[in-house]
């Protein structure tokens, strides 16, 4: 099924309502081209992935408390690759700081506080998808080098 900029602003006004089965389209349809544009800064699949729910948890949140999310002057798809491009950077700039200026013993400190960050988010996301029950996983996205030419 092939969705349109008017379905997804449709679902974005839905998610802003609470409608976890309309945030579950949305993510579905939108987290391939998310991912491939977290992967432009970050090569690394997990901590893409980890960028990818992270993004997710914000576009609920902004659905839910910007009036302009699903309005027809909103171009939903383009707003999240804007999300995951400035999230994707963030990270790497995140993981080269941690690694290379932290002084001694403190990359294990700063590791640790970004891995509890990835675990509130999937946990969140999880939520947010639907009620998921956290010992199940959430659903695998895969970036396709034709989606990353479409959005990006």
């Amino acid at each position: 099924m092939h969705i349109t900029d008017q379905t997804l602003q449709e679902l974005a006004a839905q998610v802003g309502a609470g409608d976890h089965s309309a945030f579950r389209r949305l993510y579905t349809a939108c987290a391939p081209t998310a991912l491939a544009a977290v992967r432009s800064h970050l090569p690394d699949r997990a901590q893409s992935m980890h960028v990818v729910r992270a993004i997710f948890c914000e576009v609920w949140w902004m659905c839910a408390f910007d009036v302009r999310c699903g309005t027809k002057t909103q171009d939903i798809p383009t707003w999240i690759t804007a999300i995951a491009h400035r999230r994707g950077a963030e990270r790497h700039h995140a993981l080269h700081r941690m690694c290379e200026i932290s002084p001694p013993g403190q990359a294990e400190f700063w590791g640790g506080l970004l891995d509890a960050y990835d675990q509130r988010t999937e946990f969140e996301l999880a939520t947010m998808l639907d009620g998921h029950d956290r010992s199940e996983p959430l659903p695998e996205v895969h970036a396709t080098k034709l989606q990353a030419r479409q959005r990006i």
